[in-house]
């Protein structure tokens, strides 16, 4: 009852942060319908884990330096309250919060019938998530590699939970479960605001937007539905495996996927950091009859700590909306630029405010990235043909998308001229299409033209119709680049440019949904109430009745077809996990090796700190139940999931040797030996479970010797305790 009492506190204080941060939100999104508000918990957390970040380095990663950074992020809220004093109606208010809380409880009843860390890579992210709980000092130690640290990593989703989670002592089992939870919930409420904020204050369009972007899923749903349940075909991972595998050696995950999945992944994590920057944006290109982007310092600082705090959350995010910033920066110096008629003016201005943004989005993280090596990429190359995705995997993953931004496109049209040029771009299209042997141009290419034409279409007003078109030509830009070029990584032959479709196609399925979600808005209220007679004859199709019917048949097929997967997915997810109802998850370890599960809580309890704790490998290790005692502690091992610290930069002989010495530690009779190389890894404590009896001929006779080693626990586990060194 004591563990839940603390996740209730914890649950009230991101309340609370939402609260807090309020004036501050207003500031930055102060052109929203909502004046931020639907941003303002998201917000709260960014600085707030910022805040306690930095300030560890003065005075170290702990309870106390948290406190300081609620107490001084509310100090810096009551100062912009006490001057501005402005704040949302009640009605977006009490909106906001019935969305986050139906978000958050919905989503959290959904984990406590999937609670189970374990499987997968769910090992990996509640090793970071222990390890950044447990650190005193950024960054946090390597928790699978004992003497190295996390500056390969960008760790900041994982410490923007547990920086919360450790001021309320939330045991970490619980935290991974809720963390899941709390992101489906900020996520919900920003895509909720950005559909309300994007038609002037229309609640149903900000629940229809949250729906499109976190609830649907792709046509493979429907496939898979179809072969398992009529043809009978089996699925070996599972219902809902295949619908981010649908192009061939990649992962297309989209976010309802990453949530029923359950991988506390830092691309999962950064969705609702992507969103409040894409909020803030949208803000700023709303402001009109102004000659700054930004209100104010304390507006440009909010804005650029917000945005530079995507790359140490997930680096790949940063480039896309560092990007997408130079873009509406620039839409709004154009603005500037028509009224004042002042070419050099707003040229020295946007390229000083593009200045800014950048160095204050980097300079307040240079501590991160004066520590941070990444050493997975090594530069970019090209897709060989052979990999590119085909016309059909796009549109199983994005029909309903496209259909309903293509048809708001074309009604920017406006006249048959336009459509006819439109018509010969699709066929000079085609024909690059098959020159270049990359098939997607067919598609890409005209969505680029189209919703680049609306978008400069939309300049001088600056309307949600203008930047929903920047998102779909970002979005039809990130495609083709992923049909292009991928990155270099670890990773090679026919899986080369997993990983970049995997991080950009996350991007491209949030761009397009919001896009599609106000398309449907346009649409619907452009055509709902005009008389047939009233459409022009060159109008889209669904001005005619028949064209109409097809079109509203059409668009509910591919809604109910994209319906499919997420009440599937979760209902056969919970039945294939068949757990026991719970938040810990770690609860499943009390049928699976109930010994281990009671000596790793014993750890958990009683040992602090961060020292090193001997445990089995093996170079099968990945995706196994080894290393499930750094896993679940975040006490650094000697050597824990190998294919995982090879992809990540590690010497190969180094990982092979580290193997070596923990097989000798566990299997010599030689105590001098054993002490040596536990000296050379710093080892305090020796785990001997079921597990390393199983791989080692464990000679357990050296540990008996008191003067060196104590006994600390003793069960069908013993740990001992290395006293002193040889």
């Amino acid at each position: 009852m004591l563990e839940y009492l603390h996740v209730i506190f914890w649950f009230v204080f991101i309340e609370m942060l939402g609260l807090i941060s309020m004036p501050l939100a207003g500031i930055t999104g102060n052109q929203l319908a909502d004046r931020g508000y639907s941003a303002a918990r998201t917000l709260g957390i960014v600085l707030f884990t910022y805040l306690a970040w930095i300030l560890s380095y003065v005075w170290g990663f702990n309870r106390s330096t948290i406190l300081v950074s609620v107490l001084l992020l509310c100090l810096m809220s009551g100062i912009v309250y006490r001057k501005q004093r402005a704040l949302p109606e009640k009605k977006i208010l009490l909106s906001n919060e019935l969305v986050f809380a139906a978000g958050f409880f919905f989503f959290l009843l959904v984990r406590i019938y999937l609670p189970e860390i374990y499987r997968h890579e769910k090992f990996m992210d509640f090793a970071f998530l222990n390890a950044v709980m447990r650190t005193f000092s950024f960054p946090p130690a390597d928790p699978w590699f004992a003497g190295g640290s996390l500056e390969f990593y960008y760790y900041f989703g994982y410490l923007s939970v547990g920086v919360p989670g450790k001021l309320f002592s939330v045991e970490p089992s619980m935290l991974f479960n809720l963390a899941i939870a709390l992101t489906f919930a900020l996520s919900f409420n920003l895509l909720f605001g950005f559909g309300y904020n994007l038609t002037h204050g229309k609640i149903k369009y900000g629940i229809l937007t949250a729906v499109s972007v976190i609830l649907l899923g792709n046509l493979q749903g429907l496939k898979e539905f179809i072969s398992m349940y009529f043809t009978r075909e089996t699925a070996t991972m599972g219902y809902y495996w295949s619908s981010s595998r649908v192009i061939p050696y990649t992962i297309n995950e989209f976010p309802y996927f990453s949530f029923i999945h359950g991988d506390l992944h830092s691309h999962m994590l950064a969705i609702p950091f992507q969103l409040l920057v894409l909020a803030f944006l949208l803000s700023v290109y709303l402001r009109k009859d102004s000659n700054q982007v930004f209100e104010s310092m304390l507006a440009l600082l909010i804005f650029s700590i917000s945005l530079g705090f995507l790359f140490p959350s997930n680096s790949w995010d940063f480039p896309i909306y560092l990007g997408l910033t130079f873009a509406v920066i620039l839409a709004f110096y154009y603005g500037h630029y028509i009224r004042s008629k002042s070419l050099s003016r707003s040229i020295t201005s946007f390229l000083g405010t593009i200045f800014a943004v950048f160095i204050f989005s980097l300079l307040p993280y240079l501590p991160f990235y004066l520590s941070f090596k990444p050493q997975a990429a090594g530069g970019f190359d090209f897709v060989p043909p052979e990999l590119r995705t085909t016309i059909g995997e796009f549109l199983i993953l994005f029909s309903l998308f496209l259909f309903l931004t293509f048809s708001f496109l074309i009604t920017r049209l406006e006249s048959r001229r336009k459509t006819q040029y439109f018509i010969l771009w699709i066929g000079i299209a085609a024909f690059l299409a098959r020159e270049r042997a990359i098939s997607l141009l067919v598609i890409l290419l005209p969505l680029l033209a189209l919703s680049l034409y609306s978008f400069l279409k939309n300049l001088s007003e600056r309307s949600g119709s203008g930047f929903v078109s920047l998102l779909i030509a970002a979005a039809a830009f990130i495609a083709l680049f992923c049909e292009i070029i991928f990155l270099d990584d670890p990773i090679s032959g026919s899986f080369a440019r997993m990983n970049t479709v995997f991080k950009f196609y996350m991007h491209l399925w949030i761009f397009l949904a919001i896009a599609a979600s106000y398309s449907f808005y346009q649409l619907y209220f452009r055509y709902r109430a005009l008389p047939e007679n009233s459409f022009p004859e060159n109008s889209l199709p669904t001005s005619r009745v028949y064209g109409k019917k097809v079109w509203t048949v059409s668009l509910m097929l591919l809604v109910l077809s994209c319906s499919v997967f997420p009440v599937v997915a979760t209902f056969t997810r919970i039945e294939d996990m068949n757990a026991k109802p719970t938040l810990d998850g770690m609860e499943y370890m009390k049928e699976l090796d109930r010994w281990d599960y009671d000596a790793i809580k014993w750890i958990q309890e009683n040992i602090k700190g961060t020292p090193v704790i001997l445990e089995a490998s093996s170079d099968e290790s990945s995706y196994h139940y080894t290393s499930r005692v750094s896993a679940n502690t975040g006490l650094p091992t000697v050597i824990g999931w190998t294919r995982h610290e090879r992809f990540w930069g590690r010497d190969d002989e180094e990982i092979r040797t580290r193997l070596e010495d923990v097989n000798t530690i566990y299997t010599t009779s030689s105590k001098k030996k054993a002490l040596e190389l536990m000296n050379k890894y710093n080892i305090s404590y020796v785990y001997i479970g079921q597990l390393e009896r199983q791989m080692y001929d464990v000679k357990t006779d050296k540990f008996e010797d008191e003067s060196y080693f104590e006994l600390v626990y003793q069960d069908s586990v013993q740990i001992y305790k290395v006293k002193k060194e040889l």
